[in-house]
């Protein structure tokens, strides 16, 4: 090999130390997905072992998803205040710490604990690792760094339940928990080693705390009235109503507060443009179908369609096949095609998915793993333009707020929606029960005696009743995924009311790439590419903002 080729080659490839920190990086955002995805494919497992129902086990999913988006509002400021590399460490060490609940634990008060602290890690986590993947990657690859935020946060949560249903199917459900520990150790241990400690960049800037204990006493109380409304029968118990008037008082008490905060902890005034606030649904919808939506799939698969929960959580795998390829390649595509069209072919596709997927005892596994394909893509192109919407027209001096609040939004919205599916579902599913019951009550127990002549009559009207809520609970699914369809289409129309994305800086020729907004909201100056098409460079204040 010549000189020149081995120039060239190491130019085109980042050193080893670089590659082993941004592995590290990677592994501590794929850990906070993975204690999130786990938990998809488990939810009857964890009905099972701790004696609750179906519609408790989604608490693991709304605890977990409240905690990440209150832990994403204080998380620029804590790296700040204690130094990047002390701030990875107590987030990863308060994962590991918060997930022991779910391996040891036989209370489901405790887990759901565990499972808040966890996610409130995770929020730690997810603005600080995409500032430190895009920070300390050598000039040539920033532009990757910034891909690489997106797919570590997506991957876990579309690979992982099928992983996870595989883990429970052969050994045990708390398995799937344990696997957080040795990737966890290992990305604090790489990260320890390679991250610099800077004690003198701490800045001491002061946070709104009682901003952020408004809103998180806010978002508590309408996700407490989300997960009991069917418990407490929803407006006719005098608990809902005295909550739901709480939390009005207490989302009143948050948006005067931050309305007159000089520094409030999430910039409502951005809540004025349109093209943030138009697509806040369509952000909400897309997450609360990929968490909640697909959760409650995969339960209904195994609980309705006697799929095991290596099955279920497999036929969701084909979401990775056509999403993450679709993400890393999304900031090129964006290059070319306008982001209100290509998040419009997001949402036409899960309006496909939603008309034409079937969940019955009868559904091929093959029709449910191109159902899942067709998800896949829709969610490939997800993220990415509904963010080239949201961050238009936005000079790059506040992305960083408008990050903080767009993931805020996403995730909490998110929380929301997952209760909300699983109360609907239910009930919907109670509604087919009786109209089952009252349409031919007796044409079941004519089936069974013919094919079961065995069993007494009360083994019969036993079995019969089981028949009944399992056919119930299948066609809830079946509306269910019609209502996807059509919120799919509605959430569409509200996007082409934004207006056209304007996609340049002052003085800046080129189109704005998602890549470079990205290291925008991170708060660093992004690498700004030569003219030529041969070759890029890096002026030396963008070399010094990256590896300062």
């Amino acid at each position: 090999m010549t000189a020149s080729t081995q120039t060239s080659l190491s130019s085109a490839l980042p050193d080893l130390p670089a590659l082993l920190l941004g592995l590290g990086l990677s592994g501590g955002m794929v850990v906070a997905s993975w204690s999130l995805a786990w938990s998809i494919p488990m939810l009857p497992y964890l009905a099972g072992a701790y004696s609750t129902s179906l519609d408790h086990a989604v608490w693991s999913l709304t605890f977990y998803l409240m905690a990440w988006a209150l832990g994403v509002v204080p998380a620029t400021w804590l790296y700040r205040r204690i130094g990047e590399l002390r701030s990875f460490q107590l987030s990863i060490a308060l994962l590991l710490l918060a997930t022991l609940p779910d391996v040891l634990s036989n209370n489901y008060s405790l887990f759901l604990v565990g499972r808040f602290f966890q996610g409130l890690a995770a929020g730690f986590l997810t603005p600080l690792i995409r500032r430190l993947l895009i920070q300390y990657a050598p000039p040539k690859w920033q532009g990757f760094a910034a891909d690489l935020s997106i797919v570590n946060l997506v991957l876990p949560l579309l690979a992982g339940p099928s992983l996870a249903g595989w883990i429970a199917y052969n050994w045990d459900w708390r398995a799937a928990p344990l696997l957080t520990f040795p990737v966890g150790m290992l990305a604090l241990g790489v990260c320890s080693a390679l991250i610099p400690a800077r004690d003198s960049e701490r800045h001491k800037a002061p946070f709104d705390w009682i901003g952020l204990a408004l809103l998180a006493l806010a978002a508590g109380s309408v996700q407490i009235l989300l997960n009991r409304g069917e418990d407490w029968n929803w407006w006719d118990s005098q608990r809902f109503q005295g909550l739901t008037a709480l939390g009005a008082i207490f989302s009143i008490a948050f948006f005067v507060w931050e309305r007159h905060h000089p520094q409030p902890c999430l910039d409502l005034s951005l809540l004025r443009r349109r093209n943030f606030v138009l697509p806040i649904p369509a952000l909400i919808f897309g997450w609360g179908l990929l968490l909640g939506g697909n959760s409650l799939f995969v339960s209904a698969l195994i609980t309705q369609a006697g799929y095991t929960a290596y099955l279920a959580g497999l036929v969701l795998f084909p979401m990775a096949l056509t999403g993450v390829p679709l993400i890393a390649m999304m900031s090129r595509i964006s290059h070319s095609i306008g982001p209100r069209i290509l998040a419009s072919v997001c949402f036409l596709l899960v309006a496909l998915y939603g008309f034409s997927t079937q969940i019955n005892r009868s559904s091929s596994l093959d029709s449910l793993l191109l159902a899942h394909l067709i998800e896949g893509a829709a969610l490939g192109f997800y993220l990415v333009p509904l963010s080239l919407i949201m961050f238009s027209r936005l000079p790059s001096n506040r992305l960083p707020a408008a990050a903080t609040l767009q993931n805020f939004v996403r995730i909490l919205g998110g929380a929301y929606l997952s209760s909300i599916f699983s109360a609907l579902w239910l009930r919907h599913g109670s509604y087919f029960r009786a109209h089952l019951a009252w349409q031919s009550p007796a044409a079941p127990l004519a089936e069974l005696a013919q094919n079961l002549p065995e069993i007494n009559s009360t083994e019969k009207a036993a079995v019969d009743v089981h028949l009944l809520v399992m056919q119930s609970l299948a066609l809830s699914m079946q509306s269910m995924l019609a209502l996807w369809g059509l919120m799919a289409l509605l959430v569409l129309a509200l996007l082409w009311f934004t207006k056209a994305p304007f996609r340049r800086r002052p003085g800046q020729k080129r189109r704005v790439t998602i890549e470079q907004e990205i290291v925008e909201s991170a708060d660093l100056i992004p690498i700004r590419k030569a003219a030529t098409t041969t070759s890029s460079s890096v002026t030396d204040a963008d070399t010094s903002s990256v590896h300062a």
